[in-house]
């Protein structure tokens, strides 16, 4: 069922704004545990979805079981507050404006903060490592461009006009190639610098909310 829904969700983002939000089908809404639902989809992430799936049948002449539903949610919350489940769900990236059980919220909080602080700096660190990729790539990109117009003027049988047109490339191929050595610079600096925080966070968190490494 997990599955299924998942991709419902994907198909409902392809055609929105053609055919509507399709959260469930007729036949889901046929044979829907309507607990399990409410349970699972407090469990995962915390969000309460009754509205959308009771739209969803209803279009089909369906109706939604929403005690059944709310019974199974608020169980499924006991499982999402878990703290460690906090952390790890804010450190994928999750979001989240619900509310824990009370005995639950406050330690949830506090784990969901430090996993958002986290996310932010793993996102940090690998937005500098790609960066300095991608124009490392780029960098590379430029050298075969010199080579290759550095062997048309060398060629002795390229015109004076091309070899013309070629010195007037090349001249603007190495400007960009200094520029981009530059940015290489600048942004490496960063990666040190975003390692050091998530080092940092690693150390102040450690194992508070389990494993993260």
């Amino acid at each position: 069922m997990r599955l299924k829904l998942i991709a419902f969700a994907v198909l409902a983002a392809a055609v929105i704004g053609i055919s509507g939000c399709e959260t469930m089908s007729a036949e889901e809404c046929a044979v829907a545990d309507w607990r399990t639902l409410g349970f699972n989809d407090a469990a995962q992430s915390g969000a309460d979805r009754l509205t959308d799936r009771s739209e969803s049948c209803a279009e089909k002449g369906l109706l939604a079981d929403a005690n059944a539903y709310r019974s199974g949610f608020n169980d499924g919350m006991y499982e999402f507050c878990q703290p460690p489940r906090g952390f790890q769900f804010a450190r994928r990236g999750g979001s989240f404006n619900g509310y824990c059980p009370a005995e639950l919220d406050q330690p949830f909080r506090r784990a969901f903060s430090d996993g958002a602080r986290v996310y932010s700096a793993e996102q940090a660190l690998a937005s500098a490592r790609s960066e300095v990729s991608r124009l490392e790539s780029r960098r590379n990109e430029i050298d075969d461009d010199i080579g290759s117009h550095e062997r048309t003027i060398a060629n002795p049988e390229t015109t004076e006009e091309r070899r013309q047109q070629m010195r007037r490339e090349l001249e603007g191929l190495r400007r960009e190639r200094r520029d981009v050595n530059d940015d290489i610079r600048t942004v490496q600096e960063r990666v040190p610098q975003a390692q050091r925080l998530l080092d940092d966070l690693r150390y102040e968190i450690g194992g508070r909310w389990g494993s993260w490494n």
